[in-house]
């Protein structure tokens, strides 16, 4: 259950916030460099809080509780891709490493934050 309330949580703020980003562009207040580079921040921002928000709800080894979101976040946009019908290229498997690594640190984050409060 917290792994879908955490999937849920950063589903939100990923919409949202590339919601926000896709009206600006399309009013021309961004420009498309600018764009792209505010949705990859943007992905690596919601990653990060999404491994502080599973290490806050569970008990020990912190960054196996942010590896396992981060694959089954991969899992989904995988998933997406054969979807979409989009192939895989060696920028895209770079990109899916760098957003484990961020969850990953992410959740060690939190679980260090956990520890220092007790």
């Amino acid at each position: 259950m917290k792994y879908l309330k955490t999937i849920i949580f950063e589903m939100i703020i990923l919409i949202s916030l590339t919601l926000i980003t896709t009206i600006l562009y399309y009013f021309n207040i961004l420009s498309n460099g600018i764009n792209n580079t505010f949705k990859i921040i943007i992905f690596i921002t919601t990653f990060l809080l999404s491994g502080i928000y599973i290490s806050k709800h569970s008990n020990k080894k912190f960054y196996l509780e942010g590896i396992k979101i981060a694959f089954i976040n991969i899992g989904l946009f995988v998933i997406l891709n054969f979807i979409f019908k989009n192939g895989f290229n060696l920028k895209q498997i770079i990109y899916y490493l760098i957003l484990i690594i961020i969850t990953t640190l992410g959740s060690i984050i939190g679980g260090a934050n956990k520890k220092n409060k007790k």
